[in-house]
């Protein structure tokens, strides 16, 4: 079975694409299998080449015979076809081996307690691009996008925003950055259901929350019930039909929610192909989510994750936006930038835009919603009130002006 996989993937690479949502490399009990599978998969997320000359220079330190081992893969492997098939049942069979394991290291150890965790882990694990184009094709494509309005854009439904951003388009990372409790997952299912409701479909990884808490907070947002209500569940006859006003309404909305908790961005990629017409994903957020090659530090491994997502809009040709956390270090009344931004330097370089929010006024609620990079529209803040009891932001109309620093002797505009 294993070698079967290897042989799919090295007559067709971009196989990949549909079994990287479902195999992990720890799957594979062969090791120059598991070699070869990563090797692929690193390989085609960066946008690299992958073929079997490649594949058997990747294990020419794991096998005496690197070639010879490639080419028997590929000899058992009559057609791709049966690829995703097989890769399931390889998926299946490892980890029913790592969940027997665990039952008889349970069984033989001391710690009880470590033993039924170690259990419950594997059982939740078994459970659980454009080519060659020339001038006038790239021309053609985009004054069709002119005169035909064929471009997709999608608009956040806050007009002062929107005049800056000039729309969030096709093949764009954008990242929204903001320290904890300031609102950027309420933002973020801003855009989703104003998105949703301009008839666009959109895929939420919420890496932090469950399905059910993401449908409490919208269901807030829609009714004129409070998120202490729902939460402590104190609700008259009156709120339950509001609720269930607001429930029928949202229930309607082209919205599919990820809650798992084990997500990469081999796995976003091959869900988002089974979605006919998907144009939004929306990931929540970049800290939580896994990669399937290890790093020597965060920083690194931040970098190469913000890369894949940047790869994989641009392969979709759909906008991806990434919200992440900002430095810690930083007061959370002062104006971010983009040295702000948390683990890794190479998000700034990845993202086509990048939008900040903070707390300008504790008191009122007043949030700052900056355009820190834009290359596709200009840069600016805009305010907006957070009523955070429905998790819902409205545009402000005053305009943002900088407040006056003391800098020794003399002020200074900030």
């Amino acid at each position: 079975m294993e070698y079967s996989v290897i042989g799919a993937i090295c007559i067709e690479p971009k196989i990949c694409d549909k079994i990287s949502g479902i195999l992990s490399p720890d799957d594979f009990s062969i090791s120059a299998c598991s070699e070869v599978y990563e090797a692929a998969c690193d390989a085609l997320s960066r946008g690299k080449h992958f073929d079997a000359v490649i594949a058997a220079d990747a294990i020419r330190n794991c096998v005496d015979d690197a070639v010879r081992f490639i080419g028997e893969c590929m000899d058992i492997t009559p057609t791709t076809v049966n690829a995703e098939s097989h890769a399931k049942l390889l998926h299946q069979r490892a980890g029913e081996a790592r969940f027997k394991l665990a039952v008889q290291e349970a069984l033989e150890g001391e710690d009880a307690a470590a033993a039924v965790a170690g259990i419950c882990q594997n059982f939740l694990q078994v459970s659980a691009g454009g080519g060659l184009q020339s001038i006038g094709q790239a021309m053609k494509a985009a004054w069709d996008g002119i005169a035909n309005d064929k471009e997709l854009r999608i608009d956040t439904g806050f007009p002062k925003l929107d005049g800056l951003l000039k729309g969030i388009n096709a093949g764009q990372l954008v990242l929204i950055g903001a320290k904890p409790g300031v609102g950027k997952s309420a933002f973020a299912l801003d855009l989703a259901t104003y998105a949703a409701r301009s008839g666009h479909k959109v895929l939420i990884y919420s890496l932090e929350m469950l399905s059910d808490e993401l449908a409490e907070r919208l269901m807030a947002r829609k009714s004129r019930v409070t998120m202490d209500k729902l939460i402590d569940k104190n609700l008259t006859d009156e709120d339950l039909a509001d609720l269930a006003a607001a429930s029928s309404s949202l229930s309607q909305l082209p919205i599919t929610i990820c809650d798992s908790p084990n997500v990469t961005v081999q796995k976003i990629r091959a869900q988002a192909r089974t979605i006919k017409n998907l144009e939004l994903i929306i990931v929540d957020f970049m800290t939580l989510l896994q990669s399937m090659q290890k790093y020597d530090s965060r920083n690194l491994e931040v970098g190469a994750i913000s890369r894949q997502l940047k790869i994989l809009a641009t392969e979709l040709r759909i906008p991806v936006v990434v919200l992440c956390q900002l430095n810690r270090t930083q007061d959370e009344t002062e104006e971010p930038g983009l040295m702000s931004l948390r683990d890794s330097g190479e998000l700034e370089q990845n993202a086509n835009k990048i939008v900040f929010l903070w707390k300008i006024d504790r008191e009122t609620g007043t949030i700052g919603v900056k355009v820190a990079k834009n290359r596709r529209g200009k840069t600016g803040i805009v305010l907006m009130d957070f009523d955070g009891s429905h998790m819902k932001f409205t545009e402000l109309t005053e305009d943002y002006i900088r407040p006056v620093k003391k800098r020794g002797w003399r002020n200074e505009s900030a």
